[in-house]
């Protein structure tokens, strides 16, 4: 065989090659997807080989949302909803969740910019102290949960919008917990082009890095996760 085929073998070929094809099965998995242009861009395809291996040795399935009882350890939250919403209201009440005051949250720079706002809870086993102090019955239900990585209350005032995105990571699923909610289609999240609507109690479990945009048309009441 010609060299220039033997060079195409090279194992420094290989691993482009093999970057490439992630990149692509990630980019192509789903209906929804980036412009070809964004996606090149974007945080998702530098994470694509890593994603890859996530998605072909899951035992989860491949769909816009994944069943909450899969993960019956949850139910704890659900069942505590309640209690959680209180100390959510608290905090939203003092100001308390809101966005970063400088670029210290890159990971959701864009998402500030459209209004959404966040108070961390724990992250990675490790309760904030900010947390523990102005919300520890929260706090003590998530730290009952060693399968939970990371939690936070999220807010989208009436009228926000976050834009399409990808979640860049595919080691971990997110739970949404609905606490404060006008209960209206008009709130909802579109997970690879199917709507899913907020509502007050309701959870649901998106899929891991599929094109994810959330919308809050009403007019009055914010929503708080």
């Amino acid at each position: 065989m010609p060299q220039v085929f033997w060079t195409l073998l090279a194992p420094k070929f290989i691993v482009v090659y093999l970057f490439v094809a992630s990149a692509l099965y990630v980019h192509l998995r789903g209906r929804v997807r980036h412009t070809f242009v964004r996606q090149l861009k974007d945080h998702s395809t530098i994470m694509a080989p890593y994603n890859t291996l996530m998605y072909l040795f899951s035992a989860v399935p491949s769909k816009p949302f994944i069943d909450v009882q899969k993960l019956p350890e949850l139910a704890k939250l659900r069942e505590n909803w309640q209690v959680i919403r209180d100390e959510a209201l608290g905090l939203m009440g003092e100001g308390k969740i809101r966005a970063a005051t400088g670029h210290n949250d890159m990971g959701f720079n864009s998402f500030f910019k459209e209004g959404w706002k966040r108070f961390y809870l724990t992250w990675y086993g490790h309760a904030l102290p900010s947390a523990q102090a102005l919300c520890p019955k929260t706090v003590a239900l998530l730290e009952s949960l060693p399968t939970v990585n990371g939690a936070m209350f999220a807010l989208l005032p009436p009228g926000g919008k976050l834009n399409r995105h990808r979640d860049p990571f595919a080691g971990s699923l997110r739970y949404h917990l609905g606490l404060v909610c006008p209960d209206s289609d008009d709130c909802r999240i579109f997970i690879d082009g199917e709507p899913y609507s907020w509502s007050t109690r309701r959870s649901s479990i998106p899929p891991r890095t599929r094109p994810t945009s959330r919308v809050s048309s009403c007019s009055a009441t914010s929503s708080v996760r």
